[in-house]
């Protein structure tokens, strides 16, 4: 019989998953221990999991011969467990911790994702720690050189998704775009849409089953934000230039290609219509740029980093002369960087302007790579802080 414990962070194990896990041996993925250890052998062993391929530790259980002993004070574990990573390992994301009844015994369990950014090291430590079958080993200096790979180029859209399987996948979806993509190409892929998924780095190989990634899920599931609630884009109109009345306001849900339709519509919704002369002829014009809209929404699209939880893509419309922009949750990003090129004072935000001038009427060039410059003391303008959270990455238009 087994009970979960009323004291837990989140449902980690079912019943007949921890039952698995018992009568497992100790491997990549795996780790046994009969009580706390010390806390720089935690610390190496939960960033050697993080710098792998993720894994599991159940506190309460004798290594040598799965002898279940228990533990005498869970919660104490448990408290011990979340001090000692906080004070000596740099996580982005902890582990999940549960505590679980087996035949009358108390085991506490903590379960490791494989790290979006790597490489994670334990305070103290110069070399990162890796997973090696049951052992935690530091990083070879090839092995250090591919976890700063993996951490910069896949990220977490390349990792799979917790919770989602190939059934989360529409095909009708896959099909358009292979059908996109040929007909771009003017060649036939002969391609299966899972095979096609693989090539695209939309599944994953863990273990002897495929699993859709975060970027398969955000292109190719018809409710990404089910999985990945992040994957949102909020439009606002603002009433006057403060951020804290509004006049509209949609939150976007779908395929990312459709989040930038979506978005796109919706500036173009609020944009005012100017009219000029040119010639003997009426031209009407738009208050933006076509292009600099365009660009602006795809770049926070595309760059924007998926893998801080709770933020979003937003698009803020004043209803004043003040410029519309668009923000996105950055990557990491030294403080006080600016994308425009140096520093710009200690907590300054990377922010760039990939629009340009209003007056397209007059004709003029895009300018890129601009700071977007907020007046001191101006509060509520929607190129600066406000609503929410300081995001680090902004596009004004």
């Amino acid at each position: 019989m087994i009970r979960t414990g009323k004291r837990k962070r989140s449902k980690v194990l079912t019943p007949e998953e921890f039952e698995r896990l018992l009568d497992q041996w100790e491997g990549d993925t795996l780790e046994f221990k009969r009580e706390m250890p010390a806390s720089a052998d935690l610390a190496k062993l939960v960033t050697a999991f993080y710098n792998t391929r993720g894994g599991t530790i159940i506190f309460g259980v004798a290594d040598e011969a799965r002898q279940l002993v228990g533990v005498t004070n869970p919660q104490g574990i448990e408290g011990g467990i979340v001090n000692i990573l906080r004070a000596r390992c740099s996580l982005d994301v902890m582990p999940a911790i549960e505590v679980l009844s087996f035949q009358g015994k108390e085991f506490v369990v903590v379960t490791c994702p494989q790290g979006a950014h790597k490489p994670y090291l334990a305070s103290g430590e110069t070399r990162p720690y890796v997973r090696i079958g049951s052992s935690n080993r530091e990083a070879q200096d090839a092995e250090v050189r591919r976890l700063y790979v993996e951490g910069h180029e896949g990220g977490f859209e390349a990792l799979p998704c917790r919770g989602a399987t190939i059934a989360d996948l529409s095909q009708p979806l896959m099909a358009a775009y292979l059908r996109q993509r040929e007909a771009t190409s003017g060649q036939r892929l002969g391609l299966s849409w899972e095979e096609a998924l693989r090539n695209l780095g939309g599944l994953t190989a863990q273990g002897e089953v495929w699993m859709p990634t975060h970027a398969g899920v955000m292109l190719f599931a018809e409710d990404p934000q089910r999985l990945v609630a992040q994957a949102e884009v909020a439009c606002v109109r603002f009433k006057g230039a403060d951020v804290i009345s509004y006049l509209d306001r949609r939150d976007l849900r779908g395929p990312l290609y459709q989040l930038v339709d979506d978005a796109e519509q919706f500036i173009y919704r609020h944009m005012k219509i100017g009219r000029r002369i040119e010639g003997f002829v009426g031209v009407e014009y738009r208050e933006y740029p076509h292009e600099a809209v365009r660009e602006a929404i795809v770049n926070a699209v595309v760059h924007r980093d998926y893998g801080r939880q709770g933020q979003r893509i937003r698009v803020f419309i004043p209803s004043t002369g003040l410029r519309a922009a668009v923000r996105r949750p950055d990557r990491s990003v030294q403080p006080g960087y600016t994308a425009a090129g140096g520093f710009a004072g200690e907590n300054a935000a990377a922010r760039t302007a990939v629009g340009a001038a209003q007056s397209c009427h007059r004709r003029r060039a895009p300018r890129f790579g601009q700071p977007v410059h907020r007046a001191p003391g101006h509060r509520g303008a929607p190129d600066g802080g406000g609503y929410g959270d300081a995001w680090p990455a902004e596009a004004a238009i």
